[in-house]
């Protein structure tokens, strides 16, 4: 198929009188089952296919998109992109790119999509099992979710790139009650990794450490973010270190490569290929291969995110992190693990807050002047030891300030299932908490 399309747009191509054309084409299976109380609640299975052509007419770009991927409508394709070219107004900024010089083999893992009844079954053993726990209650949930993607990216300046990624995961929800206290606890993990029993001791575990919870003195406190937490931070933030911030000057980090920006502890890198990290495509949305790269080195800003378009514009060299022509985001942006375990970090934080949960990620985030004030939750350091349950508080700083208030770091770094973030648990000090 990819084939017969390549001939339709090369010749559609000739005929409309386009300069050089583009295309990008992906498809993509979900299947996901959900189970509630003691049945099944849903099972839902998706298969769609996408097609977009970019092709330059007069130095001018015009686009063209639809959802049926066949030589015919790739033709038809053509046709609209090149009339879209003749009414845009400024020329092309980026011609169409050639290719890399090199790009890195990645393994190519399978994602073999168990069948309707295997994951109804699947998902119903941790249904049995969640409900089988002492204090869950209605309201407890398990899935199992899949998904497959396979995408081609080709052009008339010889590039002609292909990558498939995808994955089956599974996860449960703790509902708890203990008199009138009630807590829940999501948990969700790739199928391979872990066993139904580890996933539903997991959810439930975390469900019951929640109940007892209740806010601290309002006050400055020396904190610990968990892993997932600081993920959370890491991904909502991520924007200010991209190079379309930097031009459209809503980052604070414009102008500042090569300059102090967090404390000397703090190394983030953005590695589209570590072991731990969801999907491994060698190559952007441009087709530029990519690469590990310091983001922050030893608390130094060492480079921005770049594509294509914003490299040319800082007369500097893209880093392989485009998402579109004009979008940029990470491949796989993480905080560089220190050598303390969990229980050494408690240690050494002594007294203060264990924050497991961040809510308000968005409303309570100001992305432009690093801002944030969220409501939290997790445990009360005394001595070194996790002594009771905390929630109802809100903690607020600054992201950039932030940066600089890094103390120390765990060995524990995990990506998010799925996720192109990752970080282990963070230790700050003197944060600002509202509770009582």
């Amino acid at each position: 198929m990819k084939n017969a399309i390549k001939n339709a747009v090369a010749e559609a191509a000739k005929a409309y009188g386009a300069e050089g054309y583009e295309v990008k084409m992906g498809s993509s299976t979900s299947a996901a089952v959900e189970a509630l109380k003691d049945d099944i609640s849903s099972v839902t299975y998706d298969k769609s296919k996408s097609i977009s052509v970019r092709c330059v007419k007069g130095g001018k770009s015009g686009y063209a998109s639809g959802n049926i991927v066949t030589p015919e409508e790739a033709a038809e394709l053509v046709r609209r992109a090149c009339e879209s070219a003749l009414v845009v107004d400024d020329a092309d900024e980026v011609p169409l790119f050639e290719g890399s010089p090199e790009y890195k083999e990645v393994e190519k893992k399978e994602v073999v999509i168990p069948s309707a009844e295997e994951m109804i079954k699947e998902t119903m053993d941790l249904q049995t099992k969640i409900m089988a726990c002492e204090k869950v209650v209605e309201g407890s949930q398990s899935f199992m979710q899949v998904s497959a993607s396979e995408s081609s990216f080709f052009n008339s300046a010889g590039l002609d790139l292909d990558y498939e990624s995808g994955y089956v995961a599974k996860g449960a929800v703790a509902a708890v009650k203990d008199g009138d206290d009630a807590e829940e606890n999501y948990e969700m993990k790739f199928a391979d990794e872990i066993s139904n029993d580890e996933l539903v001791k997991l959810a439930y575990d975390g469900a019951v450490a929640k109940l007892g919870g209740k806010p601290v003195d309002s006050g400055k406190y020396n904190i610990i973010l968990e892993n997932g937490a600081m993920r959370s931070i890491l991904s909502v933030f991520s924007g200010v270190f991209s190079a379309r911030s930097a031009f459209l000057k809503t980052t604070l980090f414009a102008g500042k490569e090569g300059e102090k920006v967090a404390s000397d502890i703090v190394t983030l890198i953005d590695d589209p290929f570590h072991e731990k990290k969801f999907g491994h495509c060698p190559f952007d949305a441009e087709g530029v291969a990519v690469y590990t790269k310091s983001v922050i080195e030893d608390g130094v800003l060492k480079t921005l995110l770049y594509n294509r378009m914003y490299a040319k514009k800082f007369d500097t060299e893209t880093t392989g992190n485009a998402t579109s022509a004009k979008g940029i985001g990470v491949q796989g942006l993480y905080l560089k693990p220190g050598e303390l375990t969990e229980e050494e970090l408690l240690e050494k934080l002594g007294d203060g807050l264990y924050i497991t949960g961040l809510q308000g990620l968005h409303a309570g985030v100001n992305a432009v002047s690093g801002d944030f004030s969220l409501q939290a939750s997790g445990f009360l350091v005394e001595g070194g030891k996790k002594t009771r349950a905390v929630k109802n508080i809100t903690v607020a700083d600054n992201y950039y300030k932030l940066l600089f208030k890094v103390t120390a770091i765990a060995n524990n770094l995990s990506f998010g299932t799925g996720s192109s973030f990752g970080a282990p648990d963070v230790m700050f000090s003197d944060i600002s908490v509202s509770g009582n």
